[in-house]
């Protein structure tokens, strides 16, 4: 048995045994998502974007609402909990449902001293330090957005006013385990941003073909010093670019007729999911 992770050597190469389009036709064989979705991680959140936008809750997977728009209507989807496994979860189903565009809209500790409380970064890369993502790549291929979709909420967040920055993340599975010695690596190496789902939606996008963008809002900081939390700071910042975000895909879809894709890596299957969590409550930014 191999030491490297995952444990079982070149999985990528075989069938799942559980199929998520075998798991909706079993239990939601009605269930039709539309073709672009946006992703965040707090439920009230997208309680506020569902209202704010008048979407329509469909009774099915996670917290999840249909959207109108003038040309075709926009997913909104809230995973039962932070991190990369639930996320994939949620993103395996919805693209087996048809979704085939996957905005990921969250918080992230900041790792640069010149980055500010509520400032927003366009992730173009990221570290690979959680589990998921190597259940679909062997660990030597880069966790990167779809550039085309990437260069599609770029100009989204222009139009509506809203600077930014681009530049890597780090995705950890553990936020009580972020080290001083790691964040001087990283910060030294040009990551700008920590969270913990980015480089898998990355990596699930180029297996299963389809597009992912992800974008962040500074909520925290890393430092040597210690940690400083402003997530209660920036709950309106974040649903700013969110809105922002959801109404670019409702008025001007952009990438839907696009080929961003990038080459299948693999194939897997459904995990199941764990209990829910609040992300408002939780030391997680997502």
């Amino acid at each position: 048995m191999s030491s490297a992770f995952p444990r079982f050597r070149g999985k990528w190469r075989h069938r799942a045994i559980v199929n998520p389009k075998e798991f909706l036709r079993r239990y939601y064989p009605d269930l039709r998502a539309p073709r672009r979705c946006l992703v965040v991680w707090n439920p009230r959140l997208a309680e506020r974007l569902a209202e704010r936008f008048r979407g329509a809750r469909v009774p099915a997977l996670a917290p999840f609402y249909v959207v109108p728009g003038g040309e075709s209507p926009v997913g909104l989807v809230c995973p039962r909990g932070v991190g990369a496994p639930t996320t994939i979860t949620q993103c395996e189903e919805l693209a087996a449902a048809g979704t085939r565009e996957f905005l990921g809209v969250g918080t992230a500790g900041g790792l640069s001293p010149s980055l500010a409380s509520g400032e927003v970064v366009v992730c173009d890369g990221a570290v690979r330090d959680e589990g998921t993502s190597h259940h679909y790549a062997p660990a030597h291929v880069p966790a990167r957005p779809s550039p085309t979709l990437r260069r599609w909420v770029e100009r989204t967040l222009e139009r509506a006013g809203v600077s930014f920055r681009v530049g890597p993340s780090w995705t950890t599975d553990a936020p009580y385990r972020e080290t001083v010695p790691e964040l001087r690596h990283y910060r030294s190496r040009g990551v700008l941003t920590v969270e913990m789902e980015a480089s898998a939606m990355f990596l699930f996008g180029r297996a299963r073909r389809v597009q992912v963008a992800s974008v962040f809002v500074i909520s925290d900081h890393l430092t040597d010093r210690g940690w400083d939390p402003r997530l209660h700071e920036v709950t309106g910042r974040l649903e700013d670019v969110a809105a922002a975000v959801l109404g670019g895909s409702l008025s001007s879809p952009g990438s839907r007729s696009a080929r961003g894709g990038t080459p299948r890596a693999g194939s897997t299957g459904v995990v199941r999911r764990g209990s829910p969590r609040s992300a408002d409550r939780s030391r997680s930014r997502s």
